[in-house]
């Protein structure tokens, strides 16, 4: 938009009349009017050519045929100067002149003057190769050897208008379109055209097409700012590429093509994971292309970037992050924030739900996503079972919206739409992790609290393996045989008040002193609440009676029908 001090030259109609006045009131020497123009006459009768005379208080420039110039630029020993309609020298005054090459390469329509006090125009007079600025009427400008005004992108160290498309990448300052040209100073929306490295620097993000609008900042000397993730800016952080480009979205300075392998492959051993983590937690945020503030310390949820997790931002799966005091974010780590404790996967995000995690407690090395493998019961425990000592589930908040931190004690998860008690470490370098063993005369595997099915009632439960049978399978794996209470008579196991025994005690004695307590030495009873059977007797949902003898051992199983 044309600035209003930049106004064409116009004098106004009682001043021409007033011009008009003085000259036709010069003698013979002096101004005279000739065929239409004025021309001006020395003492000596000679009239005056390539010189300036006064009129009153106002310049007039005769030229080399002695007529004096109207509507024109003049260079006089190396200075240029400009007269109106009237012939009057411009002062303190900005002028726009047509440009006899507009539209070629780039080229404006007219080109902008600033004409001083003494009618010269402001022109680069600094030694070849530096930058001329004036401040005019509080805003600065940037002026030619010529005295053209410049505008848009312009390098330091030539002070020109540069027309490349990529011009941005190379200049410092930037001075508005054609008809404006003040030097920018703090924030700009720029718009670029056939970006360079649109293709490779954000695949798949508008954000990065070959023509964009983009932000930029620039100091109050005028120089862009550039190559910092650290800029404050009215108490905001702000980033800037190696060309003064505000940064957006996801940025890592190592993040490219080949490090984003990283992102797309498993991390199944401990270089891989070392890597991963590291490459991610490179990482910061700096919101939208709109706002560009880094998110310094704090949650954000967003799509995660291509390089940083390509399978989530391929889905469009926004994610929870946390970012530390310099910008960078968590990843692969337990980490305590304000007084509670989260999980980090390898590439940053928040994890949530129940998790089964390879970590020293601090460190994770290893986040085995479920994909099924431990969303029913049974595929919990085959998962809990085979999992290696430095494995271990913990449960964070399923409401990763609300809290999603770690859980301790006792919980009530959902596996498969059923709900199932737990218990997580409280303390120690281990907290969160799920118990397995005993705990409070209760037995635990991966931090499930083992129970009888209610169609069970009780179930036997094998302290070593944690492996829970109902009793008919117990006696069918065990090979035992019924001894009737009356007859005494061995492999009548479908009668009622049967005795089972291994055999060994032979066909004869009462069925009173039968006693299997070595053979079910490793074995506990559970009921329904995962309570330990201590003593009595207990049926299962089958008629079986199993006797303990007070110590926890299971002394005799009986069939009851």
């Amino acid at each position: 938009m044309r600035k209003q001090t930049k106004i064409a030259a116009i004098v106004s109609a009682a001043a021409l009349l007033a011009i008009g006045a003085s000259m036709t009131s010069f003698a013979a020497t002096g101004w005279q009017e000739e065929d239409g123009t004025w021309v001006y006459y020395n003492r000596a009768g000679e009239k005056v050519a390539n010189a300036w005379e006064y009129s009153g208080d106002n310049r007039f420039y005769l030229d080399d045929a002695g007529n004096m110039a109207t509507d024109s630029l003049i260079e006089d020993n190396d200075d240029y100067y400009y007269v109106d309609a009237n012939g009057a020298m411009v002062r303190n005054r900005w002028v726009a002149i047509d440009n006899e090459e507009a539209g070629e390469e780039n080229q404006p329509d007219v080109w902008w003057y600033y004409f001083q006090a003494n009618g010269k125009a402001y022109k680069n007079s600094h030694a070849s190769g530096t930058i001329f600025k004036r401040v005019i009427n509080g805003k600065t400008y940037c002026f030619d050897e010529d005295g053209k005004m410049q505008y848009g992108w312009v390098k330091k160290d030539d002070g020109v208008t540069n027309y490349d498309d990529n011009a941005y990448q190379e200049c410092d300052y930037y001075f508005g379109d054609e008809n404006d040209g003040a030097m920018s100073v703090g924030w700009r929306e720029i718009a670029l055209t056939d970006v360079a490295d649109a293709d490779t620097e954000q695949p798949g993000d508008s954000y990065w097409d070959s023509d964009q609008v983009r932000w930029f900042y620039f100091k109050s000397s005028g120089v862009k700012q550039t190559s910092s993730t650290n800029k404050t800016i009215n108490g905001r952080k702000y980033g800037f590429d190696e060309w003064g480009r505000m940064i957006a979205d996801w940025h890592a300075a190592t993040a490219n093509n080949a490090d984003n392998e990283l992102s797309r492959r498993g991390s199944m051993n401990n270089a891989t994971v070392a890597a991963t983590k590291s490459y991610a937690r490179e990482f910061m945020y700096f919101s939208s292309p709109e706002d560009g503030a880094r998110f310094t310390k704090g949650w954000f949820k967003v799509v995660p970037g291509y390089y940083l997790n390509y399978k989530d931002y391929d889905d469009g799966t926004d994610r929870w992050y946390y970012a530390n005091g310099d910008g960078k974010i968590a990843a692969g780590e337990i980490k305590a924030i304000k007084g509670k404790k989260y999980a980090f996967d390898l590439k940053g995000g928040m994890i949530s739900g129940l998790a089964l995690l390879r970590t020293n407690g601090k460190e994770i090395s290893e986040y085995a996503d479920s994909d099924g493998k431990y969303d029913s019961q049974e595929s919990f425990e085959t998962t809990a079972r085979s999992m290696g000592s430095d494995w271990g589930f913990y449960y964070f908040s399923d409401n990763e919206d609300k809290d999603g931190s770690m859980k301790t004690g006792n919980q009530r998860i959902s596996l498969d739409g059923e709900n199932f008690t737990f218990s997580f470490r409280k303390g120690g370098t281990r907290k969160g992790q799920g118990i397995t063993g005993v705990n409070e005369k209760k037995y635990y595997l991966g931090g499930m609290l083992m129970t009888a099915s209610v169609d069970n009632k009780i179930e036997l439960l094998n302290k070593n393996t944690l492996e829970r049978v109902t009793v008919d399978k117990f006696v069918r794996d065990n090979g035992l045989v019924g001894k009737d209470v009356t007859s005494g008579k061995v492999g009548q196991a479908n009668k009622d008040d049967v005795v089972y025994t291994d055999g060994t005690t032979g066909t004869s004695g009462t069925a009173t002193g039968l006693d299997i307590t070595s053979l079910t030495s490793d074995y506990v009873v559970i009921n329904v609440s995962g309570n330990v059977v201590k003593s009595g007797s207990k049926v299962d949902g089958d008629g079986y009676k199993v006797v303990l003898d007070g110590s926890n051992r299971i002394k005799q199983i009986i069939a009851t029908k």
